[in-house]
């Protein structure tokens, strides 16, 4: 397979080039565009519920400075998970590791597709028959999980789950979290995307142990993408059509998107380059020029 070129968590499975193909580009960005698609209808199911409900993640308030601490809570709780991972590699607990990462991967899947599903279906169905019929889809994503991460053979169907999961996640962190919390945990997230890459764990998470990140990670072509970029590249839309409109949100995820491709790009001449920081600062920017009026 060669040297692997890491882009964040996207990761170029064959030797540096000096030229990305616009093919394997494209194939990426239409990932990236199917999991906006899904998170923005994910997000639509569920806004009559949870704008109701209120915030569920805000432990330290939403004043100005309890927002950018909520914002480090999820950033050191993911500095963390990385240190413990990397920790269970180095001791050769790879079996342990890949187990904890495909039980959270699998528990996130089913408890997400359960309360999406239910949400959708309830107002067609009525409660019993849409409970019965949600439950059923969340099982099915989570043998489908199972049996792409333990059956060499269907590796390939793993990427169903890993875009499904990465809408899920980015929708609810969009409908859950206080607005100006949103807003800043992409800033800390980019921040620490910086240091994860260059220096950080996950620099050398990936360079021990690539082919054990499966279950967070979809294969498109020659890239390997991970699902903590997808989680925000979707959670930005959805945040923007939860709290303001579609036509804000699709202006958002071009921005986002924009980000993706230039970064990609750039992959060419660089070794490693991390995948949040130029998307989310277009996004970021988009975002607040296409809600001022509002």
């Amino acid at each position: 397979m060669g040297k692997s070129t890491t882009y964040d968590e996207f990761q170029l499975d064959q030797p540096l080039r000096r030229n990305v193909t616009a093919r394997s580009v494209a194939l990426a960005l239409a990932v990236v565009v199917i999991t906006q698609a899904i998170a923005l209808a994910i997000t639509q199911v569920n806004q009559p519920v949870l704008s109701q409900l209120g915030y569920s993640y805000a432990p330290a308030g939403t004043s100005s400075l309890g927002s950018a601490g909520n914002a480090l809570i999820l950033v050191a709780f993911v500095f963390a998970t990385t240190l413990l991972a990397l920790f269970l590699v180095r001791r050769n607990k790879v079996n342990l590791f890949r187990l904890l990462i495909f039980t959270g991967t699998l528990v996130a899947i089913f408890v997400l597709t359960l309360l999406a599903a239910d949400n959708f279906l309830s107002p067609l169905f009525g409660e019993r028959v849409s409970t019965t019929l949600s439950l059923t889809l969340a099982v099915v994503l989570a043998a489908i999980l199972a049996a792409s991460t333990f059956i060499a053979r269907l590796a390939s169907l793993r990427s169903v789950v890993t875009v499904l999961l990465s809408a899920e996640v980015g929708s609810y962190l969009a409908s859950t979290i206080p607005f100006l919390t949103a807003i800043l945990i992409p800033v800390a997230f980019s921040i620490y995307d910086i240091y994860a890459v260059f220096k950080g764990p996950l620099k050398h998470l990936i360079s021990i142990s690539p082919e054990n990140i499966g279950p967070i990670s979809t294969r498109v072509g020659e890239f390997t993408i991970g699902v903590g970029d997808t989680v925000f590249y979707s959670m930005l839309p959805s945040l923007v059509f939860f709290q303001f409109n579609l036509v804000c949100a699709i202006i958002t995820a071009l921005a986002v998107n924009a980000g993706v491709v230039f970064t990609l790009y750039a992959l060419a001449r660089s070794r490693m380059l991390p995948g949040l920081p130029i998307p989310m600062g277009m996004g970021l920017l988009a975002l607040l020029l296409c809600v001022r009026p509002f």
